[in-house]
């Protein structure tokens, strides 16, 4: 048994040794690695400055980097209610899905510089790019490919940006012009493109002293309803395009007034005012902190390493002790008096910068039930209507033309069918990824069939002809 034993062991060691010789090539013939998120500040490793067109600043300043902040607007919370939606916008599937990059992915799928709370960023549609990021295969645009590089085309873009009845019944925006917007997008490199190399962070003022975090660790709880949206409404401030600004065509002109020659990205003198870490170097910055954030918390309330923990942050004197600052006028003066010749009003601007904890107050007003689909009965009878809102379906008596019952099935029911007989109606689930089974003559649910995810928004239960079915556009009446 000893003898035994010993060999099984001197065979593992063996093979062991054997693959470790192997040269990397062969160890990882066949294998295929799983790209992950990598987030837009490291597509910027390379993608930014003059030199390259600046793509990384036209991304900041664009609405696709605010579109996850977007969802904190009470236009974004009357949208999910007439949608149906319910939940906060900004956890939302149905919702990340058009406005955030990577919600659909796992936690492992992301790298720990990915944040969703970017928006829709590169990868949203050139898809995640662990595997393509490198400089030496984005040189190479058939390896780049390869490795997952996707090149999107319109109607990648209409995956999101087609006409939804909800959203217009709100903003009353036009029909996006796809030419346009396409246009708009464009972020070709020049033909003579060269790189520019990012700032690094000041040398810190005093050694021992409390470092930079950045916003996104104040963001983990500064953030939802209960603290008044405040990580998304910094980000749809000026303060956090203070960064990218330098990247657009108005800053070089006033760089040259400042007598500041080369990329106002990386000078000093305009990164004072524009990056959080240049204007108080502080004790230096942590890796989460990042230069293009902008005019981050810390700008204004001190460099955050040893007051941002919650059990701190939770007790006033505590945070005060650990370098939490009170703002005061001459805090935003040391930027904004006299700025490029700009009139600067402290209090008016406090009032636009106010970022309360409380929650805003909603009015209650009368939910609509959101009418999607709807099936006649066998006998022509009664009309069953799938209503995504209230979720629950509508029972119509055809000849009275009048609601007779109201029954509750999953969430965001989508479509509706009944059995040849009559005596069952099948009811889609959008947001269970279910399908209710209703007993007809009970009036209520008896069974719910998980059907794994995307059920079919078009019930398909029964042949066509075994049961009535509305037509498109009396369809898209009933929902309008």
């Amino acid at each position: 048994m000893r003898s035994t034993t010993c060999c099984v062991i001197a065979a593992a060691v063996l093979l062991a040794v054997l693959l470790l010789a192997l040269p990397m090539g062969v160890a990882s013939e066949g294998t295929q690695r799983h790209p992950v998120y990598v987030g837009a500040g490291m597509c910027a490793t390379c993608h930014q400055g003059s030199g390259m067109g600046y793509p990384h600043a036209r991304w900041l300043l664009s609405k696709h980097a605010r579109a996850y902040a977007s969802l904190a607007k009470p236009e974004a919370k009357e949208i999910a209610r007439l949608s149906g939606i319910p939940r906060e916008p900004q956890e939302s599937p149905m919702c990340l899905g058009c406005h955030a990059t990577g919600a659909h992915a796992e936690q492992w799928e992301k790298d720990q510089a990915f944040h969703v709370e970017d928006g829709v960023q590169c990868e949203k549609c050139h898809g995640p790019g662990s595997e393509y990021v490198s400089e030496a295969v984005m040189r190479d645009p058939q390896a780049a490919t390869k490795a997952g590089l996707a090149m999107p085309t319109q109607a990648d873009c209409l995956a999101c940006h087609n006409v939804k009845g909800s959203h217009v019944a709100v903003h009353s925006l036009p029909k996006l012009d796809m030419d346009k917007a396409w246009e708009a997008i464009r972020h070709p490199a020049p033909a003579a493109w060269k790189y520019m190399q990012a700032a690094a962070p000041p040398k810190p003022a005093a050694g021992g002293a409390a470092r930079h975090v950045g916003v996104t660790a104040c963001g983990r709880c500064h953030r939802g309803p209960t603290m008044g949206y405040q990580f998304s409404r910094w980000r749809m401030s000026a303060h956090a395009d203070a960064y990218a600004v330098l990247g657009s065509p108005a800053a070089e002109p006033l760089a040259k007034e400042m007598g500041v020659t080369g990329e106002p990205l990386t000078a000093p003198a305009c990164l004072k005012c524009h990056a959080t870490a240049h204007h108080d170097p502080a004790g230096g910055v942590l890796p989460s902190y990042a230069v293009h954030e902008g005019v981050g918390c810390e700008a204004c309330h001190g460099a955050g390493s040893d007051y941002s923990h919650e059990a701190v942050m939770r007790d006033k004197r505590s945070a005060a002790r650990a370098g939490l600052k009170v703002v005061t006028r001459q805090t935003c003066l040391a930027c904004h008096e006299k700025a490029h010749g700009k009139p600067f009003d402290y209090d008016a601007a406090l009032t636009r910068i106010a970022h309360p904890t409380e929650p805003p107050k909603e009015e209650k007003t009368p939910p609509y039930k959101t009418p999607l689909n709807m099936a006649l009965s066998p006998d022509g009878r009664e009309l069953y209507v799938a209503c995504e809102a209230s979720h629950t379906v509508i029972v119509i008596d055809v000849r009275a033309r009048r609601k007779i019952a109201e029954i509750e099935a999953g969430h965001h029911p989508t479509d509706v069918t009944l059995s040849p007989d009559g005596s069952r109606a099948y009811v889609s689930n959008r947001l269970d990824d279910t399908v209710s089974v209703i007993s007809v003559a009970a009036r209520k649910v008896i069974q719910t069939v998980p059907v794994g995810d995307e059920p079919p928004s078009r019930s398909s239960a029964w042949p066509r002809g075994k049961s009535s079915r509305p037509s498109p556009s009396a369809t898209s009446r009933t929902a309008s």
